[in-house]
């Protein structure tokens, strides 16, 4: 049963924030994101870091498929899924993913804005504690109807830049009485594949993109990024074992929609 409805004092119960870190694969690490949504929504604050050593394009929820080439990434052997949150796409590639789940009626998570300003409050200076130079956008952009099939090259509120270029982007979802938030962390960029990927000029990634921490190791970004969010959230974090994804939420991932180039060639 997912619990939809909390209390101050339901609130003051939880004493951990659940840690867990993978490598993937891909396809149950974005299931794991579902599990701890819903997990979310019974009452529990979890937190997933992931970082895959290959190339893997990963749309928003609502993004069309044909924003990426997919014959290309079918014939070179690079997946494209797609994850719970929205936005639009990234390759995930040595960089850090981080997923955030909690009640959607944690103080943090009243207002998209305001989860999104919370959030990056404190990757901001998780970031710069770990050598990256990142800096959130005084004057972030509105959302178009028209956006770039790329994540990093639109400057919304759920961005950090460096030297104005995107380092850091995030998105969110809320289901069930749950909030997922999700950011994604450059620590390499490989402008090549991105305009490869994605049908877009190599001059223009370069100048929309930059490193948040420019060959920085996803575990050493992680670890300050669970301290920053343990402290602000005034919890312990609790290193948890992988455990096994239930299938219902794997099952998606056998779908076209879900998975538009499953394993590549």
């Amino acid at each position: 049963m997912v619990v939809v409805c909390f209390n101050s004092r339901a609130m003051e119960s939880i004493q951990a924030v659940h840690v867990f870190e993978s490598e993937g694969p891909p396809v149950e690490d974005l299931a794991r994101e579902a599990w701890l949504l819903e997990r979310g929504a019974a009452g529990e604050i979890g937190l997933l870091l992931t970082s895959w050593r290959r190339p893997v394009v990963v749309l928003g929820y609502a993004q069309k498929a044909e924003d990426a080439d997919l014959e290309w990434c079918r014939s070179n052997g690079i997946p494209v899924l797609r994850r719970l949150t929205g936005g639009t796409g990234v390759i995930h590639h040595g960089d850090l993913g981080i997923g955030l789940a909690l009640p959607q009626m944690h103080p943090w998570a009243r207002g998209i804005r305001g989860l999104y300003g919370r959030f990056l409050e404190v990757l901001e200076p998780a970031l710069r504690s770990a050598g990256g130079e990142v800096e959130t956008l005084e004057e972030p952009q509105a959302a178009g109807r028209v956006r770039s099939p790329i994540c990093f090259l639109d400057q919304l509120s759920d961005t950090m830049v460096v030297g104005g270029r995107k380092a850091v982007g995030c998105a969110q979802t809320r289901r069930n009485g749950g909030v997922l938030i999700h950011a994604a962390v450059l620590l390499g960029l490989d402008a090549e594949l991105y305009a490869r990927v994605f049908r877009v000029p190599e001059e223009r990634v370069r100048a929309g993109l930059a490193p948040a921490i420019p060959g920085g190791d996803p575990r050493v970004v992680g670890e300050a990024i669970v301290e920053g969010l343990a402290n602000a959230l005034g919890l312990e974090a609790h290193r948890r074992r992988l455990e096994p994804v239930p299938e219902r939420f794997v099952e998606p991932y056998a779908k076209l929609h879900w998975s538009p180039v499953a394993r590549g060639k």
